[in-house]
């Protein structure tokens, strides 16, 4: 895992966050949110989060694009 963003399983997390520990860009993160590698999690209308659980998973498959 990349060391530059610590991700604490079975939370939420930011997309900033998440494209930090998987060292992609953000828009990266939706991208593979349309991919169906990732599922948000939408809290309110301007509020969605990614589970760490799956950013973690993709993480150990090398899934990064």
């Amino acid at each position: 895992m990349d060391t530059r963003t610590q991700l604490t399983p079975g939370t939420l997390t930011t997309d900033k966050n998440a494209a930090a520990a998987l060292g992609i860009c953000r828009t990266s993160v939706w991208n593979l949110a349309k991919a169906g590698h990732l599922n948000p999690v939408k809290l309110t209308g301007k509020t969605t989060r990614f589970r760490t659980d799956e950013i973690i998973n993709l993480i150990e498959r090398g899934i990064t694009q």
